[in-house]
């Protein structure tokens, strides 16, 4: 076995019972935030385990089995030649996560025969879709090669509510792959009911398997770290000049750090109003102002004066001369209705997005970032929310799919009424 394939992640379908997962360093929810995990775990892929994705011993319980069905979609390799690509592609590798009908309708087209239109649009086109296949049923063949590795990290991705993502030439043992598919990247079942286990052929959606992230696969995302406490040093005590700001930032975090009165006093860097800067704020009668709307904080309780908010207050020691400041926890990202928007716009087809980013539309836009880390949505800036509203326009017209455009409040929103009016008299699909 060579260096390369023992550092490789293994999976070990169990008879009849859980994945055993080895090695594993990438391994993330649907909301794309990392989920810890040790050396080996078991994965539930019966679909009742009250820890999902963990599994808690439900298999046996409901008699769960992991035969594959006589029934299922035949393994058959399918190829369609065009003039540039020639599209491979296997039914019964596929888990019908849908990114080709809806992506590329004029190539994927349900309900004709044959079904595949290798030349219904541009090669460029066809290669984009046919990568975010998760399954590893569709690949390509071009110049004499065939092209079914994307060259991607080892990692285990969660779809929501549907099956595990594999990616990265993660092993797969004792389980045999379809005519024709690579063993790079494929999707494996968690609902338990595919007729083509290990891998997933779609049976989630008639099962209408739900999986409730926000008590399980959540609490696991966060649990980053041990639970020990750590301390950061922000300088020598004679550093810190009396009524003087300091920022120091810990992690992912911003904390403002204080000396007056002789303490030192340290509160989180945001405002909890809208998120102001504290790092840049003043100090006034032993409170810490907020530079955006002046919102004062008490130092040493962190409770709002003049206002009902509280700010988070840290801990602080100093020993020998260096005043530490106790580490914050590292921040979870909250799961928010921008995100589900977001994650919607995906499962409908649209990948790009014009816009611009502002402070009314911080959380649509973080929204926008986790997709695009993911592959699933491109984002191109503008200066102007006209020309957003203009570009997806032109996009739908060029395209034939609908892009976003994505705008502040206020003024910015009004900015886009051209442009859109624009695609409504061409008819021009966009969502603003």
């Amino acid at each position: 076995m060579s260096k390369e394939s023992e550092k490789r992640p293994i999976i070990e379908p169990q008879k009849d019972g859980p994945l055993k997962v080895t090695g594993l360093r990438e391994f993330r929810n649907s909301r794309g935030e990392k989920i810890a995990a040790k050396q080996t775990v078991f994965l539930c892929r019966c679909g009742a385990s009250k820890r999902k994705p963990f599994c808690d011993g439900s298999h046996a319980a409901i008699g769960f089995t992991d035969d594959r069905s006589a029934d299922r979609v035949p393994d058959r390799l399918d190829r369609y030649e065009g003039r540039e690509l020639i599209v491979r592609d296997n039914r019964g590798q596929c888990a019908h996560a849908g990114f080709c009908t809806s992506g590329l309708p004029q190539v994927w087209r349900m309900g004709v025969e044959p079904w595949v239109d290798p030349d219904g649009a541009s090669a460029d086109d066809i290669r984009q879709t046919i990568r975010k296949c998760p399954s590893g049923a569709l690949a390509w063949e071009e110049g004499g090669k065939t092209v079914t590795d994307w060259g991607e990290e080892p990692s285990i991705d969660i779809a929501r509510d549907g099956p595990y993502h594999v990616s990265g030439r993660v092993e797969l043992r004792s389980e045999s792959f379809g005519d024709g598919v690579g063993s790079e990247h494929y999707a494996l079942c968690r609902c338990g009911q595919s007729r083509n286990k290990p891998f997933c052929d779609g049976s989630h959606w008639y099962a209408a398997f739900k999986d409730e992230e926000g008590r399980t696969i959540s609490a696991a995302a966060r649990a980053q770290d041990d639970g020990t406490e750590g301390w950061v040093r922000v300088g020598e005590a004679g550093e810190l000049a009396e009524g003087q700001v300091r920022a120091l930032a810990v992690g992912n975090r911003q904390i403002a750090v204080v000396r007056t009165a002789g303490e030192v006093h340290a509160l989180d860097g945001r405002c909890p109003h809208q998120g102001g800067p504290m790092t840049e704020g003043t100090v006034c009668n032993g409170a810490l102002r907020c530079p955006w709307h002046g919102y004062d904080f008490s130092l040493s309780t962190g409770k709002g004066i003049g206002n009902e908010l509280q700010i988070e207050r840290l801990e602080v020691r100093e020993q020998d001369g260096i005043v530490e400041v106790a580490a914050p926890r590292r921040e979870g990202r909250q799961w928010t209705v921008s995100h589900v928007i977001a994650e919607t716009m995906v499962e409908w087809g649209i990948d790009t997005v014009f816009g611009m980013v502002g402070h009314s539309n911080l959380g649509m836009a973080d929204a926008v970032r986790v997709q695009e880390a993911r592959n699933k949505i491109r984002y191109f800036g503008v200066r102007h929310e006209g020309a957003a509203a203009f570009a997806c326009s032109g996009y739908a017209k060029v395209s034939g799919r609908p892009a976003a455009c994505l705008a502040i409040a206020g003024p910015g929103a009004t900015n886009l009424l051209t442009g859109l009016w624009d695609a409504k008299v061409d008819r021009a699909p966009v969502l603003a």
